[in-house]
């Protein structure tokens, strides 16, 4: 699979509408205000063209700097006399959340051979800057400085940045984004530095991001660990008593203990590998922000047994007052505060109880967990799980595949891992370590090893995706096959995995940073952070990362609460759905065996399984609905973690649907996860959840299927953008995605959304909608006895017309000769003529025939071997058939525009109909496309 890149969003011109501007009084900055700055050599503002924003262009825009991306209600501008010595200054200002404006300037790097450390400093104001405030970045993935947020007056930032070995440029990036109000930049410049450095970015939530480089080591690869420092003054010696943490060879971490409005000088100490010091970097000081920004989202609660006693710990949402009291089981602990991080129990305190709840001042209960142990392995594997496996691959079936092609793939080593580099070795580990707890054969655990420390110095640690794309393979890997391994082998196999923490810890990216944490890189990067801390927890330096793991719990908690639908359904599409969870289901699930409660509701909510026995036909190309982003056929491998989260009633059913549609593909998780002992039970013959459409009015997203038996199945899935957040997301309102009788008939663009050609959706003057998640659901019902339904949808808001409404009847019984029948009406009016265009886009080979006429209506014809999709188009006087590229359309001019047209599919001969006014017939089943509310579908 390919990973996914940033989304990208238009640029659109710098012109923006009145803003409602906000004071807001007494906001304390967020972050470090000021610090002492030598004044930059004379040479130094000349790196960063117009860096005082004195020049201004004909466009507005201060010469040298360009826009990198812009949208929405903005402006940029320089103005007169607002600088902190009364000279011009840059503003920038946005009006809404939804808004985001990025400047940016792209410095020559002035030695692309090796890291180069450059001190930029700017000087900075905020005024009513709300929400997540304005910020100076390198990139998209590169450190953040100076995120301020409230009214301040100017204050100076000063930060060290380095840039990687081959950067050819460094880039300055002042922006405002998911926030309202103003930021003003002055003075930017940027001073190249040499030596041994280290970099200290203090950020408004209280971590300090560290970064380092020694540039008169000789050869920097001596480095086999560092040792992190933290002092009251510049001049501090680093010994044990300023030990913050030793770190694998990586060149950043962060520091997670400093507190409120403090003044701290961190050095790096560059160890050899015999233990041997071979550097120690220049201090560097910085003041932390008076308050910290607390951004818990969720009630965390830990449980973990050290030695003879037990450690409980909490954090709890941003806000939580009072005292708070622990129970083990029944039993009354103590009261403590809701600040304080937690509580270590004397032996026996907590009389063997399992389980620990946290109440607030009124009995509430706020967060509860179950005791877990830190002996590996840690991740779900355990004595009765591998019973299970053992006796179920010793007879043919799913199990016996499954392990069947996992021993394959390891055996044939690393080439059998198509991933990026880091993540392949990490794979290979991950799948060797698992047939060593199964088999119990060393030479696994041999593998394991080898491909774990392989993975760590090939790993880039450029991107945050490509490292949480190995993380949690690199988490199971070194958990399993950890008791067959030395004492030095673990602790070179945990480098790894530090090495991997590291970097996840420190890295930002607007997608993962922002208060929407609804993205995917939330699920790849927090979630995949979080198996590697609970495989590390307590092992070699690591301490039980309990602040850390609370911060992950609940990013995760969060993003999967609100990335994904009740239903199941998840507005990326089905490619990233399963991307994602392949990579962050891990972390959670590694949370809930840890007995973190926490992140159970938000696991257990979507029905996931549910939405992949409605979206992954039988066919065998699998093809698959269409929304988001995703594509028509693929991988259903991520099916078997839905195990962990159907409801009872339903897994026997699934379990039907994962034999037919992934066998013995599923992998580590098909391994793990499969329910041993239970029967696998025909859908069709299952409980009504698994029969009925999956009707999501919060999303707009809609999926029908008729049946589970095989190629013929006629799935449906019909959207019409109802919400939007953060992340990649599709132009569907009124999309059609249309599978049966092994065809597509019915396909969406993916990615390639310049292919209007590869749209099933209408379009109004060759467009798709100018907006998305402002569609409305006006009524969404199932049909009793069948899987199909019938939707209303409001789509005006997104089209920007007076009307646009879509009334559909999916009827999957057999009609006349027809498998099933969908029926749409389609309706558009506006004040002024448009050219509307109903399209529907086939899979590629599909015939395309149309023009004859049947009792009244239009007709046109799919064909693909003895399959067929045929359509009657009511009323067709004044509308134009035609096709393009393969897609077949329809389009009517003028002020209004109604589409009143029914689609059925089957093999063989196509059925005939008859028509009376607004009224089809087919068979002994009639529709009135004025009134499909009022179709009521006998049983099928």
């Amino acid at each position: 699979m390919s990973r996914p890149s940033r989304a990208s969003r238009p640029s659109r011109p710098l012109a923006s509408s009145r803003l409602t501007r906000v004071a807001i009084a007494g906001a304390a900055l967020a972050g470090a205000l000021a610090v002492a700055v030598p004044a930059p050599p004379s040479y130094a503002a000349g790196l960063v063209v117009n860096g005082d924003f004195e020049q201004v262009g004909a466009d507005g825009l201060p010469d040298g700097w360009k826009t990198i991306e812009a949208w929405g209600s903005f402006k940029v501008q320089v103005v007169d006399g607002a600088g902190p010595d009364g000279s011009r200054a840059l503003l920038m200002e946005t009006g809404s959340v939804d808004d985001n404006v990025t400047l940016g300037q792209e410095i020559a790097n002035t030695d692309p051979a090796r890291p180069q450390a450059y001190r930029v400093t700017f000087d900075q104001k905020a005024e009513g800057l709300t929400g997540y405030g304005g910020y100076l970045s390198t990139e998209y993935t590169g450190p953040i400085f100076g995120r301020i947020t409230g009214t301040t007056g100017w204050h100076k930032v000063s930060r060290i940045v380095f840039a990687p070995k081959g950067a050819a440029v460094q880039k300055l990036w002042p922006r405002l984004g998911a926030a309202t109000g103003r930021m003003l930049i002055d003075n930017v410049s940027m001073e190249p530095l040499e030596g041994n450095l280290v970099g200290a970015n203090p950020l408004p939530t209280g971590e300090v991001n560290l970064s380092w480089d020694f540039g008169e080591l000789a050869d920097p690869a001596q480095a086999a660990h560092y040792e992190i420092h933290r002092g009251s003054y510049p001049g501090f010696k680093p010994d044990r008593k300023t030990l913050l943490r030793t770190v694998p060879a990586v060149a950043f971490a962060g520091d997670n203990t400093a507190r409120p409005g403090q003044r701290y000088s961190y050095k790096i100490v560059a160890l050899a590998a015999d233990g041997s010091r071979l550097g120690v970097t220049e201090p560097e000081t910085i003041t932390t922000p008076e308050r910290f920004e607390d951004n818990q989202g969720t009630n965390v609660l830990s449980a973990t047994e050290v030695g003879r006693s037990a450690r409980v710990a909490w954090r709890l949402k941003a806000g939580t007052r009072g005292p708070v009291t622990l129970y083990a089981g029944h039993r009354k602990l103590g009261t403590y505060s809701a600040e304080s991080l937690g509580a270590t129990l004397a032996p026996g305190q907590d009389k063997g109880a399992t389980g620990f709840t946290l109440k607030g001042r009124d009995g509430t209960t706020l967060a509860t967990a179950k005791l877990s142990g830190l002996q590996h392995p840690r991740l779900w594997v355990n004595d009765d799980k591998l019973a299970d496996i053992r006796a179920a691959i010793q007879q043919p079936g799913t199990p016996k595949s499954t392990y069947d092609q996992l021993a394959s793939r390891v055996s044939k080593g690393l080439p059998a891992y198509n991933y990026a580099p880091g993540e392949a070795e990490a794979a290979w580990a991950r799948d060797a370590a698992l047939l060593y707890q199964v088999s119990g054969d060393p030479a696994y655990a041999k593998t394991a090893y080898d491909a774990l420390v392989a993975a760590g110095p090939r790993m880039p640690l450029t991107h945050p995706l490509s490292t949480g794309n190995a993380a949690p393979a690199l988490a199971m890997a070194y958990d399993w096959a950890y008791q067959a391994w030395t004492a030095e082998q673990r602790a070179k196999a945990r480098d790894s995995l530090g090495t991997a923490a590291a970097m996840l810890e420190t890295t930002w990216h607007p997608n993962m940073d922002y208060p929407d944490k609804s993205s995917n890189w939330v699920a790849v990067t927090k979630c995949g952070e979080l198996a590697l801390r609970l495989a590390l927890r307590s092992d070699g330096d690591y301490d039980l990362q309990e602040r850390r793991i609370a911060t992950l719990t609940d990013e995760c908690a969060r993003h999967f609460d609100l990335a994904y639908s009740d239903t199941g359904w998840y507005q990326e599409g089905y490619d990233y759905l399963d991307y994602e969870l392949f990579i962050g289901a891990p972390g959670v699930l590694a949370g809930i065996d840890a007995g973190l409660d926490a992140l159970k509701k938000s696991w257990q909510r979507p029905q996931l399984a549910n939405l992949l026995m409605h979206c992954v036909s039988a066919q065998p190309d699998k093809a698959r609905l269409q929304w988001g982003v995703g594509y028509p056929t693929g991988s259903a491998a991520v099916a078997a973690f839905a195990f962990t989260n159907v409801p009872e009633d339903q897994r026997a059913a699934f379990l039907w649907q994962y034999e037919k549609t992934v066998g013995g593909g599923g992998g580590v998780p098909g391994l793990l996860f499969y329910p041993f002992g239970k029967t696998p039970q025909d859908p069709d013959e299952g409980p009504a959840a698994v029969r009925e459409g999956l009707l999501d009015d919060h999303g707009g997203a809609y999926q029908f299927r008729s049946r589970y038996q095989d190629a013929d199945d006629v799935l449906v899935g019909l959207t019409n953008r109802n919400h939007r957040h953060s992340g990649w997301n599709g132009s569907e309102t009124f999309s059609t995605s249309l599978i049966g009788q092994d065809v597509i008939w019915a396909r969406q663009p993916g990615k390639e959304t310049s292919k209007t050609e590869l749209f099933s959706k209408p379009f109004v003057d060759g467009k798709v909608e100018p907006v998305v998640g402002k569609g409305r659901t006006l009524e969404s019902r199932v049909y009793a006895g069948q899987g199909g339904g019938f939707l209303s949808l409001d789509g005006s808001a997104n089209y920007q017309l007076a009307k646009a409404q879509r009334d559909v009847a999916v009827d999957l019984r057999p009609v006349g000769g027809a498998d099933s029948v969908i029926a749409i009406h389609d309706a558009f009016a506006d004040s002024t003529s448009h050219a509307y265009a109903w399209q529907l886009a086939p899979e590629a080979g599909t015939e395309i025939t149309f023009g004859e006429t049947e009792g009244g209506a239009a007709t046109f014809v799919f064909k693909k071997g003895d399959s067929y999709l045929k359509g009657w188009i009511l009323a067709p006087e004044g509308a134009q058939l035609s096709t393009d590229k393969g897609a077949f359309r329809v389009t009517r001019n003028g002020a209004e525009a109604d589409f009143k047209i029914v689609l059925a599919v089957g093999k063989g001969t196509p059925p005939t109909a008859t028509t009376s006014g607004s009224t089809l017939t087919l068979g002994d089943t009639a529709y009135d496309l004025a009134d499909l509310k009022g179709f009521k579908p006998g049983r099928g």
